[in-house]
């Protein structure tokens, strides 16, 4: 998928594929996160927001599922409470 670069503080690239519906983001540290049944209007939202870390934070990150460049997925802890999960898996 090719994501395009972006300016925020916390988010390097996005990109979006409508034949999976699958929205893919890059942030600053490296990591790269897939979220999964994404609408195209939410990934065009999220390219327009003037805060595309904001965004993501109340929009997608809670939202989605998900999985991550070191394979982790978020339906792993589908039945745990958030504070359970490891502090770097919280995007």
């Amino acid at each position: 998928m090719r994501r395009h670069r972006v300016a925020s503080t916390s988010i390097r690239s996005a990109g979006y594929d409508a034949r999976t519906r699958t929205l893919e983001i890059e942030f600053i540290d490296g990591q790269v996160y897939r979220y999964l049944d994404v609408a195209n209007g939410v990934y065009r939202q999220l390219m327009s927001a003037r805060s595309k870390g904001q965004f993501v934070n109340s929009q997608i990150r809670d939202v989605y599922r998900y999985r991550d460049s070191n394979g982790f997925s978020a339906a792993a802890y589908a039945d745990t409470a958030p504070r359970d999960i490891p502090e770097d898996r919280r995007h």
